[in-house]
Formats: C-alpha cells, structure tokens, sequence
C-alpha cells in the first residue's frame, strides 16, 4: 500500500467527515440550507463525488475481471472484521 493510496483514503474519509458534520450541523442547529448556500453547495459536491466513487468501487468488486488487488484488499478488511 503506498502512500498516494494511504492519502487517498484519508481524503476520502474527510469528506466523508465533512459530509456527516453538515448534515448534523443543519439538523441540530435547524439552519435552512438556503442560509449556508456556500456551504451546501460545497457539501453537495462533495456527496455527488463520494457517492460516484462508492458506486465505481462497487461495479469493480461485483464484477468477475476486476482489479485482483482491490479484491484482496477487501477480503482482508473483511477477514480483519470476521465477516
């Protein structure tokens, strides 16, 4: 695992981070949207990339003749879990 792929995942959990700290920010402060619409707009941005990659992620690991490393990857998280 080398490092661009270690940053990687910490940017992506940063936005996933950001995404959550949004959504409960609004919600427990009852900020409308439309207030905040830098930030919503940011905030959607981020979902929409977050969402294509999970989706990217998923297509690859269903598939038969996707990527043998990203495969391994998962069964170890997985074994790692006890799933």
């Amino acid at each position: 695992m080398g490092i661009f792929s270690r940053i990687t995942l910490t940017l992506w959990m940063v936005i996933v981070g950001t995404i959550v700290m949004y959504v409960f920010f609004v919600a427990v402060a009852s900020v409308s949207p439309s207030q905040v619409a830098g930030a919503t707009t940011v905030v959607a941005g981020l979902s929409v990339m977050f969402a294509i990659r999970s989706m990217r992620i998923s297509s690859e690991l269903a598939a038969r003749g996707g990527d043998p490393a990203l495969r391994r990857a998962r069964n170890r998280a997985r074994e790692r879990r006890g799933f």
